[in-house]
Formats: C-alpha cells, sequence, structure tokens
C-alpha cells in the first residue's frame, strides 16, 4: 500500500480566482500580499505528503508567465491565533526569499534552503518558484538539536548540498513511498536534517549510512543525465562529485560496480527508445552509438543477455503493443495546509 499524496492545483479555477483560493486554502500559514497584475499570473501546484511526523509539501509554479513577487509576514498576530509550533525547512529550487526572519537578514537564491521558526516573526519577499518544503514540529527536532536558534539560517557548504539532494529524491519518490517504508525515510531525513543542520562529529557519524545514499542517488542522476556521452566513466563521475575512485566504487557495491551500471542504464534507455520511436524504424546501429557502445555486436549482445531478446526484436514487438492512455491526476481542492500541520501532533 502506498503512502497517501494529498494534491492542490489552482490550474482549474478561474484565474482571477487562483491566487485568493491558494492563498486561503494552501498558503495559509503566512500573511501574503500581491499586486493585482501579479495576481492575476498567479498558478501553483501542491503535493504533500506525510512521513512520519514530517510534512513535506511540494509546489510546482505553473503560470505561463515568469514567476510573480509577494510579500509574505508571519506577525505577531497570526503567531499567537494558530499556535504552529514547527520549523520550516525550504529548498527553493527556483524560488526565493528576501528580508527578515525576526532580527536577522535573510536572503537566499534559487537552489539553497533555508528555515523559519513558525514561532516567530517574519517579514519578507519571495519569488514564487518551484519548493520542496520539510515541515517538522518543533519537539522532534529540538528531541535532537536542543534549543539551537534556526530562525532565518542559510544551509550552505557540502552538507547543505547532500540535504537538497535527500530532498528532491524524497520528491522524486513521493508517489511511490510504501507504508511499510516510511519509518526508514522518517529517520533517514531526521539524521539528514541534524547534520545539515547543526554538524558535529556524532551528527555526521548518525548520518553517514544516509549521506552514502544521497551521494549515490547523485551519481544515479549524473548518470541518467549523461547517458549519452562518449567519456562518462567512474573517473569523470569521482570528479563531478568530488570522491575518490575508492569512495565511489564503495558507494556501487551493490550495483556490481559502476561501469556495469552505467552500461545497464544505457540499455534500459535503449530499450525504452525502441519501443517509444518503433514507428520511425530508428537505427540499431546509430542508438548503439549514441549510447556508447563501440560496436553494434557487442551492444546487441549485452542487449539480449539483459532482456532476453534483440534489440530488432524489441523494436518489432512494439510495433504491434497497443498504446495505453496516461491517466490525469486528479487534483483536490478544499483542504487546508494549517489543518494538516496540527494532524501532525495529533498522530
Amino acid at each position: 500500500m502506498k503512502n497517501p499524496v494529498f494534491t492542490f492545483s489552482t490550474q482549474s479555477l478561474p484565474q482571477k480566482a487562483r491566487f485568493e483560493v491558494w492563498r486561503d486554502e494552501v498558503n495559509a500559514l503566512f500573511d501574503i500580499n500581491i499586486s493585482k497584475s501579479a495576481a492575476s499570473d498567479f498558478n501553483y501546484s501542491l503535493a504533500t505528503c506525510y512521513i512520519g511526523d514530517l510534512l513535506m509539501g511540494c509546489g510546482t509554479w505553473e503560470g505561463q508567465c515568469p514567476p510573480v513577487h509577494y510579500d509574505v509576514k508571519r506577525p505577531q498576530k497570526m503567531i499567537r491565533g494558530d499556535h504552529l509550533d514547527h520549523y520550516y525547512i525550504c529548498l527553493g529550487v527556483s524560488h526565493s526569499i528576501h528580508g527578515s526572519a525576526g532580527s536577522i537578514s535573510l536572503a537566499t537564491e534559487s537552489s539553497e534552503i533555508y528555515v523559519l521558526d513558525l514561532a516567530r516573526e517574519l517579514d519578507s519577499v519571495i519569488v514564487a518558484g518551484d519548493t520542496i518544503i520539510l515541515t517538522i514540529p518543533r519537539d522532534v527536532l529540538s528531541a535532537r538539536l536542543g534549543n539551537k536558534d534556526l530562525h532565518g539560517l542559510v544551509v550552505r557548504g557540502a552538507l547543505g548540498g547532500l540535504l537538497a539532494d535527500h530532498m528532491r529524491a524524497l520528491y522524486r519518490q513521493m508517489s511511490s513511498l510504501a507504508l511499510e517504508e516510511i519509518p526508514h525515510v522518517y529517520q533517514a531525513t531526521l539524521a539528514m536534517v541534524t547534520a545539515a543542520l547543526a554538524p558535529s562529529a556524532s551528527n555526521i557519524q548518525n548520518a553517514e549510512p544516509h549521506i552514502d545514499q544521497s551521494l549515490l542517488n547523485r551519481a544515479r542522476y549524473l548518470i541518467d543525465q549523461q547517458l549519452t556521452l562518449p567519456n562518462l566513466s567512474a573517473a569523470s563521475l569521482a570528479d563531478q562529485l568530488g570522491l575518490s575512485r575508492a569512495r565511489l566504487y564503495r558507494l556501487f557495491t551493490h550495483e556490481s560496480g559502476v561501469a556495469a551500471y552505467i552500461q545497464s542504464q544505457r540499455l534500459i534507455r535503449a530499450n525504452e527508445e525502441l519501443q517509444r520511436n518503433a514507428g520511425n524504424r530508428q537505427r540499431i546501429s546509430s542508438l548503439a552509438f549514441q549510447l556508447g557502445f563501440k560496436s553494434d555486436a557487442h551492444f546487441s549482445r549485452a542487449f539480449k543477455a539483459k532482456f532476453g531478446y534483440s534489440p530488432r526484436e524489441a523494436r518489432d514487438r512494439a510495433v504491434h503493443q497497443p498504446h495505453s492512455g496516461t491517466k490525469a491526476n486528479g487534483m483536490h481542492t478544499g483542504f487546508s495546509l494549517e489543518k494538516m500541520l496540527g494532524h501532525i501532533n495529533a498522530r
């Protein structure tokens, strides 16, 4: 059974109502103001799920124009009224914030992580964009970090990058997480957050297996993006990741090695391309060359060893297979992010 994901989108709403509905139903954590012209361009979606005591939210800018600016505040009146006592950890994938968090100056650019204490004041300007957000009850994080002041903290450096990788991996796996996986994912996420927000020998040691997993995920992502590059190798990956080759090889111990994993992914890509472009009768030799195989014979042998049929058979089979339609994901409306956060404390 999969972990449920709750979704919301303004896409189906009248254009003039989109911002108001998003502000009232989804983003009730902040007092937000926006110009009329920017409000008319607003279009956003959100997917959220519980990971144990954490709430993960993934926002996506769906507007046709560049992301808009809006003012965001969390004044004392709001803090006293909603009693939220959580940390808000935001990876601004293509989002940024500038202003103040309490008495601290806060300024981030895209791809940086910042932390807000929802029991403290905020007065800033946001450039809307894609985000991945972890909202964590204070007692959960304080049990690991004590009373460390995190409000307005911008998380940079190597550990910040690894936490960002972990958050991106959570986003990619969000809809496929099984319920039985949640306890492990929960502990891994807390360990990564703790190490990034409060680096220490013990925190990093506790997070080490999860850091290795994040590095492996990053390596897999780089491989997927570079499958057609002829110079893709263990050496090039080690350079990009800033790792020794020995460390990289250890990460791929359970994948039968780096070279074997690269070849396996290239074969999977080839199989997908042959079936996707079956009607175009793509030349198999051309595809093999694009994916870094030095000869047709080597490609065909490796392909058949992996799938049990030849590249030509894969292409011919696909011609006769009916194409299934893609189902659109339904978007649920009318839920309150504030209520979802309150539900964490009752879990």
